[in-house]
């Protein structure tokens, strides 16, 4: 009796302790070379009949002991035996199953080709792609927060023995020590910008509202500029896009549909990120002188549907990218609460700039964090040890030494010469020389921001030694709204002026001025005028614009005249223009002249009318005219990137012809100029009804990336194309005469029948920065006509 009892007591042991040994076996169960989830496997205990099987996404538990071993059978598959005390049981394991032999030889014997695994895991992510996107997304608000900063990076020891760098050093080191790269060289920074805003994405443009804002640069200051142009449009890459759009280049996705003729892949594991299993794949670019990044991504498994959970990226100094030597993304995602939608919530760029034009010069590295947070009870703010830099910046920036060179890159910027709130300039308008004036003088300049956010006034005084005849202009401009960007802007002048080459005014760009200035003038008048300007947006993309203008024309005769006909024509014109930009950005300059920062995937439209009024102080004559123009930059696929501007106008009206539309020429024999007709002169051409179409197509590296000697010059190849349809009625015909010189013929005018064509094409990024192009001009060709040209531009790109 005691025995048993002894035995008894010794059995419950057992069992107790073989219960409390007793763990939950969680895995999942893929296959070796696919590495996807295999379903309906079978797992059963050896020395037991308990088992359970894999669901169709190949997740399993079951109840073990440390002491256990599982066996796993599947048909098609090879037996597997598992001793679970070399697993740990606390976290989820993944099983690796291979195919049988007889398997796998059905399976060579059946295809055609070899199919890389990879391939279906990216087709699936581009199926779902739609689903996952959050550009997709109708309705979405988040906050974000970007830091932006910018180093001289890559230094030697000869660089840190220079007196300014040391000198700069000393003065950041005595706040906070600074970073350093993987060589252990200090990295010195000199620009920072950082922001929070909240945003709302309604599917095709943000509203930003930036709850906080700060920017020091040791350069020129720019003011809102980097505030205006650091947001998630810009600085949030978009995989989920066929075409990557990227420091205004088009980079190729390694989720674009022709992915194969672009990148090889390679599928390297299944693996956990946070709590989501993923399949691991790298993507190698297939030439290293095409538009694509290379790196690895991270998609999910079936059960989060194939998304992209995290991606790295990266260019190499081979790329075809001007000035940057190579650039890296780090992007991570995640799903927004119970939607499909994934958004990146984590992101880091970094660029390092500058060392493609010398290896041996130091570089400046970019370096752009953004972290976003989509949970309205979730807050992102700056730690005290992000803005050190800031003092870093600033107590360098009262060198003397700093703010000088920060003076001359203003100047060149610019074109003007700043002094505190005031721009004296333009400068290269200081002095021009020409057929009428022969020396022409000038002085001016321009209000900024710093002494009035919201208004800028200008003007300029000058004088010409041939004409001996004074001219001046003063103009301003007023921003009420910033926001729906509804501004008044009013000017008055005298000045010198030539038919068809655009009006000069204050606050012209500098280089406008440079061109107009020089030369003969064929068609001259002296030009009294007094225009104001209202514009507003009602709505998102949606922008009125209103204006009158007042101009008297005083024409006289020149160097090729010898007579006139009529001496001036004077016109009171009312306008109004209605303006679809739809996705486009902006960023205002300090003397609130907004520039395009990015362009979005819709066209901008502009339709404008104009009335001459009639019988109002004491004008000789009155018309109508309506005007219509689209312009658009898109992608092409593999074919390139292309610039298009189609336009139109009518008059009804029977006008003197310089009231007609005056075709853009160009007087600068070797410099293109992309809104003019090249081989055109001044005035030589003019329309009351026309149509035209401006073409600009980059082949990017299509064909010279596949030349082995060429490609590695990195140059590019483009074609450009101007053709202009026009003509003049019977009426206008008959009613006008030349002004100058009743012997010859009244004006240039088109045969509607015939175009006027200029083709031609080129090569760019010469030196990273130099366009050179052959343009013809295949009709309209006359002895005084220029046929064809060779022209450069200087247009310094990423």
């Amino acid at each position: 009796m005691k025995n048993s009892l002894i035995t008894v007591v010794l059995l419950i042991i057992t069992i107790s302790g073989l219960a409390q040994n007793t763990s939950t076996f969680r895995g999942k169960v893929i296959e070796d070379k696919s590495l996807r989830p295999v379903g309906f496997v079978n797992i059963n205990l050896v020395n037991n009949a308990d088992g359970t099987s894999t669901d169709a996404l190949g997740r399993f538990s079951i109840s073990v002991n440390q002491q256990d071993i599982i066996e796993l059978s599947c048909l098609g598959y090879s037996n597997m035996k598992i001793n679970l005390d070399t697993v740990d049981l606390n976290t989820e394991v993944l099983i690796k199953l291979s195919k049988s032999v007889t398997e796998l030889e059905e399976v060579v014997i059946g295809r055609k080709g070899y199919e890389n695994p990879a391939w279906e895991i990216i087709r699936l992510a581009m199926a779902n792609a739609d689903d996952h996107n959050f550009k997709k997304a109708k309705d979405l608000n988040y906050q974000s927060k970007i830091l932006t900063h910018i180093y001289i990076a890559d230094l030697d020891s000869n660089n840190l023995e220079q007196r300014l760098v040391n000198k700069a050093m000393d003065r950041m080191e005595a706040i906070s020590k600074l970073e350093t790269d993987d060589k252990g060289m200090p990295i010195i920074p000199i620009y920072a910008s950082h922001s929070e805003q909240d945003i709302h994405y309604n599917g095709l443009s943000e509203d930003r509202d930036i709850t906080s804002y700060k920017e020091s640069f040791l350069g020129p200051d720019f003011e809102d500029q980097f505030k205006q142009g650091l947001d998630t449009e810009k600085t949030t890459i978009n995989f989920y896009q066929h075409w990557l759009r990227f420091l205004n280049y088009d980079f190729v996705s390694p989720l674009n549909p022709t992915f194969k003729n672009y990148f090889d892949f390679e599928l390297v594991t299944y693996e956990k990120v946070d709590e989501d299993w993923c399949y691991r794949i790298n993507y190698i670019p297939r030439r290293a002188n095409d538009m694509t990044f290379g790196g690895t991504v991270w998609i999910t498994d079936d059960v989060k549907s194939f998304a992209v959970k995290k991606i790295t990226a990266n260019i190499s100094r081979e790329s075809p990218i001007n000035f940057i030597d190579s650039i890296t993304v780090d992007q991570k995602l995640a799903p927004l609460d119970t939607s499909k939608v994934w958004a990146p919530y984590n992101q880091r760029i970094r660029m390092w700039v500058g060392g493609k034009l010398n290896e041996n010069w130091s570089k400046f590295l970019v370096d752009i964090k953004t972290e976003n947070t989509f949970e309205s009870t979730q807050k992102i703010h700056f730690s005290d040890a992000d803005t050190t830099i800031f003092a870093m910046i600033d107590t360098v920036k009262q060198m003397p030494s700093v703010k000088a060179t920060s003076k001359v890159i203003d100047m060149v910027a610019t074109g003007y010469y700043r002094m505190g709130g005031f721009d004296f300039g333009s400068l290269l308008a200081l002095y021009a020389q020409n057929n009428i004036e022969d020396h022409h003088i000038q002085i001016g300049g321009t209000t900024n921001t710093q002494w009035f956010k919201n208004f800028v006034a200008g003007g300029y005084l000058a004088y010409g030694t041939k004409d001996e005849e004074w001219k001046w202009g003063i103009s301003g401009k007023y921003v009420f709204n910033e926001e729906k960007w509804t501004y008044l802007y009013a000017r008055a002048q005298h000045s010198l002026q030539r038919l068809g080459a655009g009006i000069t005014y204050p606050g012209q760009p500098p280089y406008l001025w440079f061109q107009q200035l020089w030369g003969n003038y064929s068609y001259p008048y002296y030009l009294d005028e007094y225009k104001i300007i209202g514009s507003s947006y009602i709505a998102e993309g949606i922008q009125l614009r209103g204006q009158f203008t007042y101009k008297d024309e005083n024409y006289f005769t020149g160097s090729t005249t010898d007579s006139l006909i009529f001496d001036h024509i004077r016109t009171a014109e009312v306008g109004g223009s209605i303006i679809f930009d739809f996705g486009k950005r902006y960023v205002t300059s300090r003397h609130l002249n907004r520039y395009v920062a990015a362009n979005g995937k819709y066209p901008t439209i502009t339709l404008s009318y104009n009335r001459g009024l009639p019988d109002v102080l004491n004008v000789t004559d009155s018309y109508h005219k309506v005007t219509a123009s689209m312009q658009h930059r898109f992608k092409i696929g593999a074919i390139g990137r292309m610039d298009y501007v189609v336009s139109g106008g009518w008059t009804p009206s029977t006008v003197p012809f310089p009231l007609l539309f005056v075709h853009r020429g160009n007087n600068l024999r070797y410099i293109y100029d992309g809104s003019a007709y090249n081989l055109m002169d001044f005035g030589e051409f003019m329309s009351d009804k026309y149509a035209s179409l401006r073409v600009f197509h980059h082949f990017e590296g299509l064909f010279m990336n596949r030349i082995p000697m060429v490609k590695k010059w990195n140059v590019k190849t483009f074609v450009v194309g101007n053709l202009l349809w026009g003509g003049v009625s019977d009426e206008n015909l008959e009613r006008n005469v030349n002004p100058w010189d009743e012997n010859t013929s009244s004006f240039g005018s088109l045969d509607p029948s015939t175009p006027y064509v200029e083709v031609g094409g080129g090569i760019e990024n010469i030196f990273r920065m130099v366009k050179v192009m052959f343009i013809y001009r295949a009709t309209y060709q006359t002895n005084e006509s220029r046929k064809y040209g060779v022209m450069f531009a200087l247009t310094p790109e990423f």
